[in-house]
């Protein structure tokens, strides 16, 4: 009788460790449940915070800056002849590590187009013609170009060593008149005619 007693206690353990077992089961899952729900409700009530202030700046955020490999691009538009005008540059020392409000400020006569940190775009219009209108004429025997401004005044740019005692009687007489060329490519071509 003695081991049916001790069986008797050993089931009645095993049954009462099952049970402990369950319960404790029940209580972890229902406590991870109740958290779980703790946390979808504080990441819907930080959604909707957030909704509400998109238009807030959030502190340390990181603005661009200009970096050492860096190119300012100075961009100008003449509105008399409706030419470009693209200068790229390499960013100075002292334009290293700014940001967009420093190249406005440097920069007051140009318009900032585009910012990022390796490239930065100035651009500005200019009421008046590009320095890329010529003339072609004759100089002292020779081929001459000369560079045309707004108001049509001519100044001496170059003159080349071509001689003009070998050009046909026309050829004298446009260069007389004086040939215009708008670009260096025009000019070169144009020039390219009397060799």
């Amino acid at each position: 009788m003695k081991k049916s007693i001790l069986v008797g206690y050993i089931f009645a353990a095993i049954i009462l460790g099952v049970t402990m077992g369950i319960i404790i089961h029940v209580a972890n899952d229902n406590k991870l449940e109740e958290a779980t729900l703790k946390e979808v409700k504080i990441a819907e009530d930080y959604k909707n915070s957030e909704d509400k202030n998109k238009n807030v700046i959030q502190a340390g955020s990181a603005k661009e800056k200009s970096s050492p490999n860096s190119s300012i691009i100075f961009e100008t538009y003449y509105n008399k002849c409706g030419h470009a005008e693209v200068k790229k540059e390499t960013i100075s020392m002292q334009d290293v590590n700014k940001e967009e409000d420093y190249f406005v400020e440097q920069y007051p006569e140009w318009s900032l187009k585009n910012f990022k940190s390796d490239e930065i775009t100035l651009y500005k219009e200019v009421n008046d013609i590009c320095k890329k209108h010529y003339v072609i004429r004759e100089k002292d025997g020779y081929i001459a170009i000369y560079t045309v401004d707004g108001e049509d005044k001519e100044t001496l740019k170059e003159v080349t060593d071509t001689l003009v005692k070998y050009l046909p009687q026309e050829d004298l007489e446009l260069l007389k008149r004086g040939i215009r060329a708008n670009g260096d490519r025009e000019l070169s071509q144009k020039l390219g005619d009397f060799e």
